[in-house]
This record gives C-alpha cells, sequence and structure tokens, in this order.
C-alpha cells in the first residue's frame, strides 16, 4: 500500500521505511531494555524540533531533481508537506507520532494473524530484514529479532518462534487497539484497512485512501497497480491462505495466542 500511495501528487516519502531516523533520536542503547517503544516523556520540545527538522532535511536530499525549488517553497515559503510513512514500529510511536504530528491521519494496515504470523516467519530467517542485536538469556531459542521489537519481548525468546510471532504480531496490534480507545479524539483520524481488501482490489483502496486524506489520484499511483509490481519486503509471491502450505500445523498450534486478536479486528476464527 506504501509503494501506491507515495505516488500520489506532491506526497513526500522515502524509498523504504524511515527506522534509520527513528534511531538516530531513540536509539536502542538509550534503555537498559531495548524495545521500539517511545514514552512521550521523551518527546521534549527541543527533541520534536529536532526530529521534525531532519526529518524536512532528508527528504529534501531525496527529492534531487526538485530539491532547490522544494527547499525555496517548502523551506522558506513555509509551504505545508504532505509527509507519508510507513514504518511497522509506529505501532509503538503513537504517542510520539501524536506530539509531532497533532495534525496526522493514521493508517491502521491489519491482515488475517494466521497469514501475516506466517510470513513472519518466513521472513525471519530470509535476510531482507535487519536483525536487531538483543542480550539473548542462554535459555533463547533465538539468536537475533526481527521485526520491531514491543516491550516484554524478553519474556517470550524461550519459546518456538510461531509462539514469538503469534505474541508479536498480537502486541503491535494491541497497542494500536488500545491507544485508539484512550483516545477517542482521533478517531476520525484513524482508518483500519485490511492487507485481504488490498490484495482484492486495491484501486477501490486507494480510492478509499484518497477520500479519508482528502488527496487526488494519481496516474502514477494507477498504473503501478496496473502493473502489479510486488513490494521490496515481499520474501515470496502473494497467495490466499499461504500460510496452510508454509506453517500450517505451526499456525493451528499458536491460535490460542491469536484468535482473541484476530475477532477484535473483524477476522473470522
Amino acid at each position: 500500500m506504501y509503494e501506491i500511495t507515495r505516488r500520489l501528487p506532491e506526497v513526500w516519502s522515502f524509498d523504504k521505511e524511515n527506522d534509520p531516523l527513528w534511531f538516530q533520536f531513540f536509539p536502542y542503547q538509550r534503555l537498559s531494555v531495548p524495545t521500539d517503544y517511545i514514552s512521550p516523556a521523551e518527546c521534549t520540545p527541543d527533541i520534536i524540533k529536532a526530529f521534525r527538522r531532519e526529518l524536512l532535511i532528508e527528504n529534501l536530499r531525496h527529492r534531487r531533481p526538485s530539491r532547490w525549488r522544494d527547499g525555496f517553497d517548502y523551506g522558506l515559503l513555509r509551504k505545508t508537506v504532505r509527509y507519508l510513512e510507513k514504518t511497522v514500529a509506529n505501532c509503538f510511536h503513537l504517542e510520539a507520532l501524536r506530539l509531532m504530528f497533532p495534525d496526522a491521519l493514521l493508517v491502521h494496515l491489519v491482515r488475517d494473524g494466521r497469514a501475516c504470523v506466517s510470513s513472519m516467519m518466513e521472513g525471519w530467517h530470509s535476510g531482507v530484514f535487519w536483525k536487531r542485536p538483543l542480550p539473548f538469556p542462554e535459555a533463547a531459542t533465538i539468536s537475533h529479532w526481527c521485526y520491531p521489537i514491543p516491550p516484554g519481548w524478553q519474556t517470550v525468546v524461550h519459546q518456538s518462534l510461531a509462539e514469538i510471532c503469534a505474541w508479536s504480531w498480537v502486541e503491535h496490534n494491541r497497542y494500536v487497539l488500545e491507544w485508539e480507545r484512550a483516545n477517542p479524539d482521533w478517531h476520525k483520524r484513524l482508518i483500519r484497512i485490511s492487507y485481504e481488501q488490498l490484495l482484492a482490489d486495491p484501486q477501490a483502496v486507494l480510492e478509499q485512501f484518497c477520500q479519508f486524506t482528502g488527496w487526488n489520484m494519481s496516474q502514477e499511483s494507477l498504473q503501478y497497480i496496473q502493473e502489479g509490481r510486488l513490494s521490496w519486503t515481499t520474501v515470496s509471491q502473494p497467495q490466499t491462505d499461504k500460510w496452510k502450505q508454509k506453517n500450517g500445523q505451526a499456525i493451528n498450534q499458536v491460535m490460542p495466542i491469536i484468535a482473541p486478536m484476530m475477532q477484535q479486528l473483524g477476522y473470522a476464527v
């Protein structure tokens, strides 16, 4: 979805997820136990100002063909920037996002827990994703952590990979749902879109996104859809019920972990 929406008119974005900038301001080393969660207390006025300034500078660097014109329009004339970011760790950055970008709109992209956990297992040892260095205990069943780190990760590292991925999937979504319940004033500024909808009818999802944001459609986005191109994070070809062939037995064993969250997200179990 990110690859489609970042091609809309006047949208600023990076080629990939914006993890480097988040790590620059909120490195794991700042915590005794590493995690991707950012507390509101860490978002001081100085940090917010510096983060937003660096974000603008980095975006200008990426906009090589138009950087001088954009630098004048957005840097000197203070023209409003339409910044689009897709970073999975933002599930744990919601308080920071609320403080840094008080007028932001949020898209919660959800997926069937069975398929998502299977995909996480497939990607864990693929070499596509960054392996996060963590102080694992001797009894750990894994040697590295893949994907964003939820708080409490050290309580599950002795379990199977399927159980670890299932727990992580639940935690990512739980943080979003609990934050949404705690911030009712944001209800109209958050939309939930399913991965299954996106696969079935990407143009309809794009239209829904544009209606939500008030942004205009673009021929470039429509062309990207028509070409059927895949995201760089894709490990294997998307396929309905692929999890049954890849990790069916393991997924069935973790159903007690993921079923309650699947139901909260509207999936039949």
